[in-house]
C-alpha cells in the first residue's frame, strides 16, 4: 500500500524462493510491471540490495524487508520530506511489532557494545522518554528494514558492506559512513509500519546463525569501536546495557 504522487519503481529480490505459492505470486507481480531480480546462492543481505540499487532507475531508494507490513499509504511521502534535504542521508520509519509495541524508533550506537533499538517494546501509545518515540529527530542510525536514502548518497559511501556485514549490522555500518561523510540520519515517527522481525530469515541467535553473527559483531567493534562509542544522541547517564533508556546508577 503506497499512496505517493511521484513515479515508483518496485524491485523484488528473489533469493532462491522455493515455495510454489511464492513463485506464483512473483509471476503475478512481474505481470503487473514489478521487476523481479533473481539472486541465487547464500543469503547476503548487503550484496543483494547493492545489486538492486545498481538496477534502480530512480533518484531515491527505499530498502524494505519482506517482513514489513504497511498500515497506511502515506508512509513513503512522509519519509521523503526528510530525504530530499541536502543534509540528510538515511531516513528510518517507526516500526511496530504485531502487538503494537515499538520494534524500531531509531538506533543508538554503543548499546550492548554494538548498537540497539531505542524504546524497544515500549507500547506505541506510551509517551516514553520525553516523547522521543513520537518525535522526528536526528539519530546516529536507523534500521534498513525500512530505510529511505538518495541513491547518490548511498553510492557515495559504496553502499552496504557485503564482506564484513553480509546479514547483520550492515545498516549500522552504512549509517555510520553517512555520518562520517557529514550527513545526518533521521527517525520519522509519522511513517508507521509493522515489522514481523526476522520472520523469513530467522534469528541471529539461532545456532546455525551464531558463528556468522559473532563475526559481524566483531567486525562492527573493530571498524567502529562500538564498545566505547559515545553516541551524541544518547545521554551518557543511560545504561549501555539496555534499549529501554534506564539510568545507570554508577555510570
Amino acid at each position: 500500500m503506497i499512496d505517493y504522487p511521484g513515479d515508483i519503481e518496485i524491485i523484488v529480490i528473489d533469493n532462491d524462493s522455493e515455495e510454489e505459492s511464492t513463485k506464483i505470486y512473483l509471476k503475478m507481480l512481474a505481470s503487473a510491471g514489478v521487476t523481479i531480480l533473481p539472486q541465487s546462492g547464500e543469503f547476503n543481505y548487503a550484496r543483494i540490495n547493492n545489486r538492486a540499487v545498481e538496477q534502480a532507475r530512480g533518484d531515491f531508494i527505499c530498502l524494505l524487508n519482506n517482513d514489513v507490513e504497511m498500515l497506511d499509504g502515506d508512509w513513503l511521502g512522509l519519509m521523503m520530506r526528510h530525504a530530499v534535504r541536502s543534509d540528510i542521508a538515511a531516513v528510518g520509519a517507526k516500526l511496530l511489532y504485531p502487538d503494537r509495541t515499538i520494534q524500531h524508533a531509531g538506533v543508538a550506537i554503543g548499546l550492548g557494545g554494538a548498537a540497539g533499538h531505542l524504546h524497544r517494546h515500549v507500547a506505541n501509545d506510551d509517551w516514553g522518554y520525553f516523547g522521543q518515540p513520537h518525535i522526528s529527530r536526528h539519530v546516529t542510525a536507523v534500521t534498513a528494514a525500512c530505510l529511505l536514502v538518495e541513491k547518490a548518497k548511498f553510492l557515495a559511501v559504496n553502499g552496504l558492506d557485503a564482506e564484513n556485514f553480509p546479514v547483520a549490522f550492515n545498516d549500522i555500518d552504512l549509517c555510520l559512513k553517512f555520518v562520517r561523510h557529514g550527513w545526518h540520519n533521521v527517525y520519522c515517527p509519522e511513517a508507521i509500519l509493522i515489522h514481523h522481525e526476522s520472520k523469513s530469515r530467522g534469528s541471529d541467535m539461532a545456532p546455525e546463525n551464531y558463528e556468522r553473527f559473532s563475526k559481524e559483531l566483531a567486525n562492527l567493534r573493530r571498524l567502529w569501536g562500538t564498545e566505547i562509542y559515545k553516541d551524541p544522541y544518547l545521554n551518557g547517564r543511560f545504561s549501555r546495557r539496555s534499549e529501554g533508556l534506564y539510568l545507570e546508577l554508577n555510570p
